[in-house]
């Protein structure tokens, strides 16, 4: 909790140590795609009156200079500029007015805009404003000049045109004094040269900071609030955009914000443009400031920046979206309830955890069952952690409508299961499943989504993500679709954008997609902001089984598809696993590097990759082909390690969906139906085998056929509310009534809450100190029918015998015991961990259930349970034994 108070109160003071920084942008624009972070945003809508907004006490209004008549002030934006500065991409300008409303370009005369400020303290001060037009075609425009208060103070500004980057941008710097609190007029107007002929004698203001000069240092590497920040053996470098002129440059660095603004001694001096830090660490914030001295001796103070060095979310994280920051560092909210109010969300419930609590935080469950969702659900704030891992009994399964995450989340072992529309309202709270919709850095991992009308996933403009492990199965087919007539056959599994506006690529990988009748995957590319064609996927090492009429098709960019497992079903109709598309809706190019991706026949026999056979090229809408459709070699790295399709498949149906606290019966009939090539359900309108219409056609909502239990985790389970329970630090020997989630014990720069996540994220057993337990490893490498097991690291107790995993130790502790299995062909290891207690966590005395009386049932995990199976359990406080 300390960490997160610094942390907090960090962010506090680099906001307000410029605490006037106004970023002009359109109203109602997006704030994550057009706002630049740390600046406000003000929205200003097409007007001839002047705009008023107050920001930090301060109050600014804007307005046309002079007469009004034929002009309006008007917010302008360069679309595809946003992946290079969102600060310069936009702005304000005047624009003609005519009597139709039609906003013609000013191409005569002086242009002005007025900036009234008022409320800032008595003293000197400087605005920093850029003049970067976004308009696109020519530019010709006249220079800019400001006056203050009706005296020029700056002259001969030119304007750019499209700049990517601050250092290259336009700029200007006014300096000015306040007397007896009195407002200020900042004018900015052109000077257009008479004889000249000009695109525009308008100007553009993109932004304004008081305080900000343009003397100082830009574009800084890392960037900016930068929490992905790349570093090496322990450092990161960091360099800058020197001003010209520069005589010298003069750097701050540290963890505490104020302590970087008010430095008076520097940490570097010099005049190479880049330094070396020392030591650091992922779960800290870092602070720099850049000053620069001119060649009069003049030291021009520089912006507070910011960055943080980037980390896998979690160990098993790969490909693009693998450093989403998640929760790390914040508040652990606890769910205690399984109720939903989408109007008014109580404390407790997944939906008030999701949407009134604020700041970094990991939501942990101390109840399992169904959470009936009222209304769609999406997370609007980054850095938010979800870990079904943590649920009791068996998990954790969300109905009736869509869940969606933001950027820099991590979600994972959650269930989605939409279900059949109950009536025209219920159809309008979404019907879809879970998705990524512009996401930027977020992963999803092991989730199983099922039984959507629309489709079952989505991640339409995103970038840097990562879907992984996850079930997506049985769409429901022919479900009264509302966009659609009736008896339109939409079972859909998944659209993914990613990549787009210069993002990074989303990776797609060691997913089940299972009696799906398409959109398996729909690949959604764009435009750019250009109209160029947009869009960078890597899609690897999938299961896709019983399609119908659709596979994989549409169209991106670049697209790396590679060793995918593709296996036809009684429903598949569509013998093309990848149909790239080319609908001439841009401009550019589309193309793909296929390799390694098998189709099995019903037969069991395989086809390799085959142009015209497993892959083609579609062109349609007048499309011409005037590029090389096929590359010979990927696109792009995938940060991830790919695997031949033949071993993926054996992985995937080894390791997949929500399997943690356990899989259920749905979702291991899904994937039993898959490694067999069967079915055991038909669509009660369509007749097709597998692709069901409705709920009903499978197991329904029925918790026994689902294997879903209703259960509460027992009072004291977690003490301090870390999120860590009581049992897991008692063993760690870390203090059950002190909060220790931030904490890095082993200093190893994952906290001791995520170290508990990801133990929680493998099979885990406890085990008594002397005890032997057994565990059938059939199970956990579902995809392989034979194998010889070893154990893949030495750890003392642990055997293997009879395709079984023996654990028994006289030591208290943690363990892993990493299993290797192999079938000749291929091999795969899984992770087991093991808590050994002395005792002090459970109790001595095992009764058998001849012995047992009334009251709650709970497993050897503090889980409560309906029913004992074979074993130990728990109840009234004394252990039992169920024969």
């Amino acid at each position: 909790m300390k960490h997160f108070l610094h942390m907090f109160l960090c962010l506090l003071c680099t906001h307000t140590a410029h605490a006037q920084q106004i970023d002009f942008n359109q109203p109602n624009d997006n704030p994550s795609q057009y706002l630049e972070e740390g600046y406000e945003a003000w929205g200003i809508p097409t007007q001839q009156q002047p705009a008023t907004k107050t920001f930090g006490g301060v109050t600014f209004t804007v307005e046309i200079e002079g007469d009004v008549k034929g002009k309006t002030l008007y917010t302008v934006r360069w679309k595809d500029g946003r992946q290079h500065s969102k600060l310069i991409c936009d702005g304000v300008m005047v624009k003609g007015l005519d009597e139709q409303g039609n906003r013609p370009e000013l191409t005569t005369g002086r242009v002005g805009i007025k900036v009234h400020i008022a409320g800032l303290p008595n003293g000197n001060h400087t605005l920093l404003a850029y003049h970067n037009n976004t308009d696109g075609g020519d530019f010709v425009a006249p220079p800019i000049s400001i006056d203050v208060d009706g005296v020029t103070k700056v002259t001969g500004i030119q304007q750019t045109r499209r700049a990517t980057s601050l250092s290259e941008s336009a700029k200007s710097s006014v300096e000015f004094t306040v007397t007896d609190q009195r407002p200020v007029t900042i004018t900015y107007y052109t000077v257009p040269v008479e004889g000249t002929t000009y695109t525009t004698t308008s100007l553009e203001l993109n932004s304004l900071e008081v305080g900000g000069d343009t003397f100082m240092a830009l574009d800084p590497t890392p960037a900016n609030n930068d929490r992905h920040a790349a570093w090496e053996d322990g450092k990161a470098s960091l360099s800058w955009k020197a001003p010209d002129g520069t005589a010298k440059h003069h750097l701050v660095f540290g963890t505490d914000s104020m302590a970087v603004v008010n430095a008076t001694t520097y940490d570097y001096e010099g005049t190479a443009a880049s330094w070396q830090t020392g030591q650091l660490s992922p779960l800290t914030r870092y602070f720099w400031r850049m000053d620069e001295e001119d060649a009069q001796g003049k030291i021009h103070h520089g912006t507070v920046w910011s960055f943080q060095p980037r980390r896998k979310a979690f160990p098993d994280a790969e490909g693009y979206g693998q450093y989403a920051v998640g929760g790390r560092g914040g508040i652990v909210y606890h769910v205690t309830s399984l109720d939903d109010d989408a109007t008014n969300p109580q404390p407790g419930t997944f939906r008030y955890g999701i949407t009134q609590v604020k700041g970094p935080r990991t939501i942990v469950f101390d109840v399992a069952g169904v959470i009936h969702l009222k209304a769609r659900l999406t997370c609007s704030e980054k850095y938010v952690t979800v870990a079904g891992q943590t649920a009791p009994g068996n998990g954790i399964l969300f109905r009736g409508a869509p869940f969606g995450m933001q950027s820099d989340g991590i979600t994972r072992f959650i269930r989605l299961y939409r279900g059949h529309i109950i009536d025209a309202k219920d159809a309008q709270i979404g019907i879809d499943g879970m998705g990524m919709a512009g996401n930027d850095h977020a992963i999803m991992d092991h989730c199983s989504i099922s039984w959507t009308i629309d489709e079952g996933f989505s991640s339409r403009n995103a970038k840097a993500i990562t879907l992984q492990r996850t079930i997506i199965s049985e769409a429901l087919n022919c479900a009264n679709h509302p966009n659609y007539g009736t008896g339109t056959q939409h079972g859909y599994a998944a659209t993914i954008g990613s990549g787009q506006m210069g993002g990074l690529p989303g990776s797609f990988h060691h997913n089940l997609l299972a009696h799906n009748e398409g959109r398996n995957w729909s690949i959604s590319g764009g435009l750019d902001g250009t109209g160029n064609y947009d869009g960078h996927h890597d899609v690897f090492n999938n299961v896709v089984y019983n399609w119908g009429s659709r596979a994989t098709d549409g169209g991106s960019h670049e697209i790396n598809f590679v060793n995918n497992y593709y296996k036809m079903g009684p429903a598949t109709t569509m013998r093309k696993l990848f149909r790239h598309q080319f609908e001439g809706t841009g401009s550019g190019t589309q193309a793909a590097y296929v390799k390694g991706n098998i189709r099995e026949e019903p037969s069991g026999s395989k086809v390799n990759d085959k142009e015209g056979d497993t892959y083609i090229y579609e062109l349609s809408n007048g499309q011409v082909l005037n590029w090389e459709p096929w590359a010979t070699k990927p696109f792009f790295e995938s940060y991830a390690e790919i695997e031949t399709a033949e071993s993926a498949y054996k992985s995937v149906l080894s390791d997949v969906g929500c399997n943690m606290p356990t899989l259920n019966k749905h979702d291991a009939r899904i994937i039993d139906e898959t490694r067999n090539g069967s079915t055991s359900t038909t669509g009660s309108k369509t007749g097709k085998k597998g692709l069901i219409d409705h709920e009903e056609d499978s197991e329904g909502f029925d918790a026994a056929k689902l294997g879903i239990t209703t259960e509460t985790r027992p009072t004291g389970f977690d003490t301090d509310m870390d999120g860590i329970p009581n049992w897991f630090e008692e063993i760690a020997g870390t203090d059950k009534n002190v909060a220790n989630n931030n904490d890095d014990r082993d200093g190893d720069h994952y906290t001791d809450l995520e170290e508990y996540l990801d133990w929680m994220a493998h099979p885990n057993f406890i085990v008594k100190v002397g005890d032997t337990k057994s565990i059938d490893l059939k199970p956990y490498f579902a995809g392989y029918p034979s194998f010889t097991a070893t154990i893949a690291n030495s750890v003392s107790g642990a055997t293997i015998e009879d395709n079984s995993l023996n654990m028994v130790t006289t030591v208290k502790g943690f363990y892993t015991v990493r299993v290797k299995v192999s079938d000749g062909s291929d091999s795969m290891v899984r992770q087991f961990n093991f808590a050994v207690t002395d005792g002090t966590t459970g109790i001595e005395h095992v009764k058998t259930d001849e012995e047992q009386t009334d009251g709650p049932i709970y497993d050897l995990q503090g889980r409560r349970i309906q029913r004992p199976s074979k074993g130990i359990y728990i109840q009234n406080g004394q252990k039992r034994l169920a024969r």
